[in-house]
């Protein structure tokens, strides 16, 4: 039987936007679980109360739902369904394979009783047309395959008696996209055929296609080349020289062209550099993370664990990608910070990542680049080291496993895992949030960083106990801006 893995962090966002006046716009990677996560939350309107009829769920990879005919005839019978005074939630899967599918998506917004969510493969939905006619009309939500903390939880729950360090050690060379493991319950062959045939129509559906490449040998070259410098500083420049160096001669606008469009598909996120003494964003030599690393174990047949250390790099950057606003690589001097990220307060904090630094020169290596930063913003080291979080000269060492897991365990996993139980749990939190409680009424002005300079926690971590509270109606802020003020309200 599948199993489906629930997908906590964006079923809260849909019930968040649920009958808000804008259109849902979900995107990211085929296969990731956009599909999946609609079903889920319409399986959840149906134990609220909303009837079936109330419903219309529209594929439109399945050739029985492109059958309906053009925008016209797909939106008269959508509307001849529709259910007189009383929401309508409509949820258009895989829509941009309709054409002119934005006036569609216009006329069904604008009616009163109609809640518009809608899903797509490639950047080319929000290009464009749909861009500039929904302008401040549609919220999107980027969906990623699975983070470690879901990875694990599904584990768990599946009587896995795998480590967390074990279960790191998997989830960094096979990856996380949700049916891979599906599949793999039936053979790792299947699985890893599974995901070719992923990758494939990724490539030809939303890259050849879209593109209308007709010679593939230039960027099946230039695939091959990003997928094995992952974590690498790249330019259009620097990958043309190199092809022409083994024979293939390719211009440097074909190679953007190219990057560009792996981005668009969600296959690659292209991170730019950030000078953090001079506060500007760089022009030349990005780094390109990739979605699943499992695309590139099944196209270039690599031993994943040989550079293991670049892709816990590749976990870490999608992790922070889901809790910060922007996430950038960083250089200071001479020297290399793998992540800049600030926060949605507009807080800064700096990032370095390493599999190991119990080797001293390893170590100074590491810290070299966060002590070249003379600012306050909190510094910290990950790896997969067990030495009890040490701190050195203001920078704080992480377990990158704790780090992940922070938080994010689900109850029911919690209930199975070991050692752990839910009082404990919610002990832990109580008292998290009595001691930001204490310090925001000793200094109103204290911001996150501070925070979490005193008590140990991460930024994600107090930033969620501060919503909790504020929740609870026992905080709150005259401002949003670093200039406001904490009130501690009284109960």
């Amino acid at each position: 039987m599948k199993q489906l893995i629930e997908r906590k962090q964006y079923m809260r966002i849909l019930r968040n936007l649920k009958d808000q006046n804008i259109i849902k716009v979900i995107t990211g990677v085929r296969r990731c679980g956009k599909s999946t996560l609609l079903q889920m939350f319409v399986d959840e309107l149906l134990q609220n109360g909303i009837v079936q009829e109330q419903i219309q769920f529209y594929n439109f990879e399945d050739l029985d739902t492109l059958a309906l005919g053009d925008i016209f005839q797909i939106h008269t019978h959508i509307k001849n369904k529709l259910v007189a005074d009383k929401m309508n939630y409509i949820f258009l899967d895989e829509i941009q394979n309709v054409k002119e599918f934005q006036r569609l998506v216009d006329s069904l917004f604008i009616k009163k009783n109609c809640d518009v969510y809608i899903t797509g493969s490639n950047a080319y939905l929000l290009s464009g047309e749909l861009a500039t006619l929904l302008t401040g009309r549609y919220i999107e939500t980027s969906i990623l395959p699975l983070q470690f903390a879901e990875y694990y939880d599904f584990m768990l729950l599946n009587s896995s008696n795998l480590s967390k360090m074990e279960s790191l050690r998997n989830y960094t060379t096979e990856g996380a996209v949700p049916e891979y493991f599906n599949q793999k319950s039936i053979s790792q062959e299947q699985a890893d055929n599974f995901m070719k045939s992923v990758l494939n129509t990724i490539v030809e559906k939303d890259i050849f296609q879209r593109l209308n490449i007709k010679d593939k040998h230039d960027f099946n070259k230039i695939i091959d080349f990003v997928f094995d410098s992952v974590g690498s500083y790249v330019s259009p420049r620097s990958i043309a020289n190199t092809l022409r160096t083994h024979g293939t001669i390719v211009d440097n606008k074909t190679v953007t062209k190219y990057l560009d469009a792996m981005c668009d598909a969600f296959l690659l996120y292209k991170v730019p550099r950030y000078e953090i003494k001079g506060k500007e964003l760089l022009k030349t030599l990005n780094k390109y993370y990739l979605v699943d690393p499992c695309f590139r174990k099944v196209r270039l047949k690599r031993d994943m664990k040989k550079d293991i250390s670049h892709w816990l790099e590749n976990i870490v950057y999608f992790e922070l990608l889901r809790k910060n606003r922007d996430v950038y690589v960083g250089k200071i001097d001479n020297k290399e910070v793998d992540f800049v990220v600030t926060d949605h307060e507009g807080y800064t904090s700096y990032y370095q990542v390493a599999w190991s630094t119990m080797n001293v020169e390893t170590l100074e290596r590491e810290l070299a680049p966060l002590n070249a930063i003379k600012d306050s913003n909190p510094k910290y080291l990950l790896t997969t080291d067990l030495d009890f979080n040490p701190v050195y000269g203001g920078i704080r060492k992480l377990n990158v496993v704790d780090w992940l897991l922070e938080e994010e365990v689900s109850d029911k996993a919690m209930g199975k895992s070991k050692g752990i139980s839910r009082g404990i749990s919610r002990e832990i939190k109580e008292k998290s949030r009595g001691k930001i409680l204490e310090l925001i009424k000793n200094n109103e002005k204290i911001s996150v960083p501070e925070i979490v300079e005193i008590i140990g926690l991460s930024i994600s971590g107090v930033e969620k106990n501060i919503r909790q509270l504020k929740q609870e109606g026992k905080l709150s802020r005259t401002a949003n801006t670093k200039s406001g003020s904490w009130i501690v309200n009284n109960s």
